[in-house]
């Protein structure tokens, strides 16, 4: 009777994407809100549903959302960001140390970069999967708290693994770029993140496609002092790239 009730919300919340405590006392009237409660922990510890405030979430669901999310950005000017991939990947040379930070257009960095061996370390579980495709690299992740958007893993102890290790190469992510702010982005501990791969590496690159010009987020990560190369793609304003040039900045 037990297994049966949690079998049958476990299939009602996976049909649904979510429910709340209401709708199970509804369908199971005879079963109290505690017990309910109970099955919902005992559930999220199958590693089936999320608890929410007032009722459950189903993993599948989310999960299904976060791809979802993710898989509209990277179908955003995808041309533009392959561009920016090969580019990048002729930078980087046989057996580099190199950090990768999460997003759509660094996975295209990735997918430029063919069989070259390498140490990689990254803040995106899904550039890992994509590292995987390749035998020759040596792959590390960080650790810390997932962001759902953009599939990225950053906070105090990302950072705290990245200051510790001697990086050749970090490829980094540029949400938005302005001439006031710099290149920014939305997130504070990405923005640290970022931050730490930058200070430990040797090089650094920028990627950031041109639609992004312009636009700015709440947390710089770096002006262009800090950085060795910003690659982007032939549509990026003219006259910026001018300005960035004569700054000492290398802008491909």
């Amino acid at each position: 009777m037990l297994k049966d009730r949690r079998d049958k919300i476990s299939k009602y919340i996976v049909s649904k994407g979510d429910v709340t405590l209401t709708e199970l006392s509804e369908l199971f009237p005879e079963v109290s809100t505690m017990t309910l409660r109970r099955d919902l922990e005992f559930l999220e510890n199958l590693g089936e549903i999320v608890r929410t405030k007032g009722g459950a979430k189903s993993i599948k669901h989310l999960s299904m959302q976060i791809e979802e999310s993710y898989n509209r950005r990277e179908f955003i000017n995808p041309e533009l960001k392959e561009e920016i991939g090969k580019k990048v990947a002729a930078l980087i040379k046989d057996n580099s140390c190199v950090f990768f930070d999460a997003g759509s257009t660094v996975m295209q960095v990735v997918k430029a970069l063919g069989d070259k061996p390498l140490f990689a370390i990254t803040s995106g579980p899904n550039i890992a999967m994509e590292l995987t495709k390749n035998r020759n690299c040596d792959i590390s992740v960080v650790c810390g708290h997932l962001n759902h958007d953009n599939i990225s893993l950053s906070g105090l102890h990302a950072a705290e693994f990245l200051s510790g290790l001697n990086i050749g190469i970090a490829v980094v992510a540029a949400s938005g770029f302005t001439t006031e702010n710099g290149f920014t982005c939305g997130s504070y501990d990405e923005c640290m993140l970022k931050q730490a791969a930058i200070k430990g590496a040797t090089t650094v690159i920028v990627v950031m496609d041109s639609t992004k010009l312009g636009k700015g987020h709440p947390f710089t990560f770096a002006q262009p002092s800090d950085i060795d190369y910003f690659v982007t793609d032939d549509n990026f304003d003219k006259r910026i790239k001018a300005q960035l040039k004569k700054s000492g900045l290398k802008v491909l």
